[in-house]
């Protein structure tokens, strides 16, 4: 077996490798469809291959989700264009949620030991919760371990290495707490 396939089978199950080869191929089929009709379709398809979905979600046009046996969808989602999202370790993404387009969510990472090469290291799980009412800004990057708190925006460009407080306005890199929506709902600013 070549270095590569000893890799991919350190790193996944026979049954894993095949129902990933699956739900690329079958994800790739769909990905792309535009319009009410792809929405649809993708729906069907990934209501064979989600652990969960409660409602139609509404998912763009070229999102790839990865391992989504693991992946749980409430009411109400909404993924936008360009995201990625790899669902190794679970990812349960609560009702009301919105997902900006290009979002990087990964539920997974490698442990950084010095003795052997960063390639040939196992990849591990980490679960994700994005709870209910949270939007995750454009272009950021949510990591395996996290919870975003209920309520929660994450700003655009963001990088999420620890869990968010209910309700909190997270920014920057690593993304840091600036503020609250509870404040501005009752200013009437949102």
């Amino acid at each position: 077996m070549n270095n590569f396939m000893r890799i991919i089978f350190k790193n996944y199950s026979f049954g894993q490798a095949l129902r990933s080869e699956f739900e690329e191929d079958l994800g790739f089929i769909v990905r792309y469809l535009p319009g009410i009709l792809g929405c649809g379709l993708r729906y069907l398809v990934y209501k064979m291959l989600f652990k969960k979905i409660a409602s139609i979600p509404f998912v763009y046009p070229g999102v790839r989700f990865v391992f989504m046996k693991e992946i749980s969808l409430g009411k109400n989602v909404l993924v936008n264009t360009g995201s990625y999202v790899y669902g190794k370790g679970g990812i349960d993404i609560g009702d009301n949620v919105l997902i900006s387009p290009n979002c990087c969510i990964v539920a997974g990472d490698h442990p950084r030991d010095l003795d052997q090469a960063i390639i040939e290291q196992s990849s591990r799980g980490q679960r994700i919760v994005i709870c209910a009412d949270s939007w995750i800004g454009a272009n950021s990057v949510v990591l395996g371990g996290v919870t975003i708190g209920e309520g929660s925006v994450i700003g655009a460009g963001a990088v999420v290495t620890k869990d968010t407080e209910p309700y909190s306005i997270n920014v920057g890199t690593p993304a840091k707490k600036v503020g609250g929506r509870k404040g501005l709902l009752s200013q009437g600013k949102v």
